[in-house]
């Protein structure tokens, strides 16, 4: 119960009351996007490998590819989700337990992972589909199966290429369709490495920005993967953000897509 001082008006008190629930760190995860919220936004969050939290205006949150606390980063307790999405069953990418609540959990494959699981439906204000693609360059025959995931909100559609591991095909390319966000791997050994990454992203041209994941990081315990520098040699027009918050709704379009690298260096 709050009691005011004697006298306190009762606006002024209200205020009050507001400011110190906005700055509780108890519902950083609970509800909005860490505090950092100063008006409606999308905005994307990057836990670490290939994990990232799509927040929405409407307050839609999509965990993408949770990770484990094995592979080396620190990550929050008590996050809350509309849906988990699992590219692809290794432990790097399906902790679905990382995620509180009661969620809905749309995996990519199927459960003997032979196969892919077409998705294509609304989760509130979010598309949510499906593209399948392979972990390698052999139709799955070393690493199996992967899934691209394309969402769609607010007039951006965003592509999470999971773990890819070629180069993609015109029936593919088709499927996935106009990108506007991409998020690729860039480390190799698992996945695409520095050159076929950036041929992926010449095949897909997005329109506003590239962010680069699944590299080897200071924390990182996966020793075989190469650093995001490989990557990001000899490119220009990379921007480079202090932390692993990144708002969308505020982009506009430019001459060419953005490199963004985001929290961990």
């Amino acid at each position: 119960m709050f009691n005011a001082p004697r006298g306190l008006p009762i606006v002024v008190m209200l205020v009050a009351l507001a400011g110190a629930i906005a700055t509780s760190p108890a519902v950083a995860w609970a509800g909005g996007d860490g505090g950092a919220a100063a008006g409606p936004k999308v905005t994307l969050t990057w836990l670490g490998q290939s994990c990232f939290v799509l927040t929405t205006t409407a307050g839609t949150r999509i965990v993408m590819d949770p990770i484990s606390k094995a592979v080396g980063y620190e990550l929050p307790v008590g996050l809350r989700a509309d849906v988990v999405t699992v590219s692809h069953e290794h432990y790097d990418h399906n902790n679905v337990g990382l995620v509180t609540s009661h969620t809905r959990v749309l995996r990519g494959l199927t459960s003997d992972k032979k196969g892919w699981t077409k998705i294509d439906q609304r989760v509130k204000d979010v598309a949510i589909r499906t593209v399948g693609v392979y972990h390698d360059d052999k139709r799955g025959a070393e690493r199996g199966l992967n899934t691209v995931f394309i969402f769609e909100v607010a007039g951006l559609r965003i592509a999470h290429l999971g773990d890819l591991g070629h180069l993609l095909d015109d029936k593919q390319l088709s499927a996935i369709g106009s990108v506007d966000v991409l998020l690729v791997p860039v480390g190799g050994v698992f996945t695409v490495d520095a050159d076929r990454a950036t041929r992926v992203i010449d095949q897909l041209r997005p329109r506003l920005m590239i962010v680069p994941m699944h590299y080897r990081t200071a924390v990182s315990t996966i020793s075989q993967l190469a650093p995001v520098d490989e990557f990001l040699a000899g490119k220009t027009n990379v921007r480079r953000l202090a932390g692993n918050l990144l708002p969308l709704s505020t982009m506009k379009s430019r001459p060419a897509a953005e490199i963004v690298l985001m929290g961990y260096k």
